[in-house]
């Protein structure tokens, strides 16, 4: 470490010199296990400039995060999701760092034979060879229309090249008639 001039009142000051010091050895430590320290710590207004630096913006769900709990969540995990980008673990990753909660994914639509292991409930497709690449996610939270459009994108993102989504299902958790959702279009039936 090589020994540098600082200004009079930082060579007065033993503490002032020990943190200017520091600045030496930032670039030898990790730096992934400090940025999730510091994301906490960074203001709301400037978490867009954080993403962009981490590659998260677009497609890669930052517009779809709503709170900044979501929004801080997914630039810490960003390493990760980039890293794991084209796997099962990063779709279901992503989700849950949006905030939607944890999810079922079916792939491999085709090919299911009638010996009692497969309901024909609508989630596969019988007799075609051709939805090998397609899958399927179950949601345990209902979404709106708008936030399954970006889910799509998004998702699109992380999955692997091959395959192709058929829907986001959350058909098991029906909205329910509380005046939580209004009937004004936002919300489907449970596909989107």
């Amino acid at each position: 470490m090589g020994k540098l001039n600082y200004a009079d009142i930082i060579e007065k000051d033993q503490r002032a010199k020990c943190l200017a010091n520091l600045g030496l050895r930032l670039k030898d430590s990790n730096t992934t296990q400090l940025m999730p320290r510091l994301v906490n710590l960074v203001k709301s207004d400037h978490l867009e400039l954080l993403a962009e630096s981490h590659r998260i913006t677009g497609v890669y769900g930052y517009y779809l995060a709503e709170s900044d709990q979501a929004k801080r969540q997914l630039i810490k995990g960003s390493y990760e999701l980039h890293r794991t980008k084209g796997t099962p673990f990063s779709l279901r990753e992503i989700v849950r760092r949006l905030g939607f909660g944890e999810i079922t994914i079916i792939e491999g639509l085709n090919h299911k034979f009638r010996d009692g292991t497969t309901k024909r409930d609508g989630l596969y497709v019988h007799g075609h060879n051709s939805y090998w690449a397609h899958y399927r996610i179950l949601l345990n939270n209902p979404i709106t229309n708008n936030q399954a459009a970006l889910l799509r994108k998004t998702l699109k993102a992380f999955a692997p090249s091959r395959c192709i989504l058929a829907s986001l299902d959350y058909t098991c958790v029906p909205i329910q008639h509380n005046g939580e959702a209004i009937r004004d279009g936002s919300f489907n039936k449970g596909t989107a």
